[in-house]
């Protein structure tokens, strides 16, 4: 009898369903209605449907890659995404292809928005958490660590950790 009596206090809680409402707004504001405007996808792809894409027409991704929960990937208007072949992006991970500038002068609310492209080779391993920023080139093979801001190229097959990340050396 109390396992029903907790039964029904879960299904009548209002906050069950609020719960539910706001996962399929975000899995169709964000995911759904956005995978089919990629620019492209190759054959093979997985994108976890927890995945945010922002201007995902100016996106385009590999064949044979994953693409783990909750990851972000966001294009902006004037910029582009590219993902090569066989990416493999742990849970939570960002790429963005914008930044706001940092001038001293202007006040953080009016500072100008760069925007410049992204490039991820074939087989590269981004971990959990990990954000790369605007304007980075990251080479086949690499591996970013998880948890790393990478705001610097990263060369073909390195090893790269940290804030800001940081080769820590080659894949053998």
């Amino acid at each position: 009898m109390k396992k029903w009596l907790i039964f029904f206090q879960i299904v009548t809680d209002p906050r069950t369903y609020r719960w539910l409402v706001r996962w399929l707004e975000f899995n169709y504001r964000y995911h759904v209605s956005t995978v089919w405007r990629l620019k492209e996808v190759g054959a093979g792809t997985w994108i976890e449907p927890t995945v945010k894409f922002t201007n995902p027409q100016n996106i385009t991704i590999g064949k044979h890659c994953h693409i783990n929960h909750m990851g972000c990937i966001q294009a902006d208007t004037d910029s582009r995404i590219f993902i090569g072949d066989g990416l493999r992006m742990g849970p939570g991970a960002s790429i963005y292809s914008s930044n706001y500038g940092l001038k001293r002068d202007q006040p953080i609310r009016v500072q100008p928005m760069i925007q410049k492209d992204v490039r991820i080779g074939a087989e590269v391993w981004i971990g959990s958490k990990a954000v790369i920023t605007a304007g980075v080139t990251i080479g086949d093979g690499a591996v970013v660590a998880a948890g790393a801001v990478v705001t610097k190229d990263i060369p073909a097959f390195a090893i790269a950790g940290g804030v800001p990340a940081k080769v820590v050396k080659f894949r053998e």
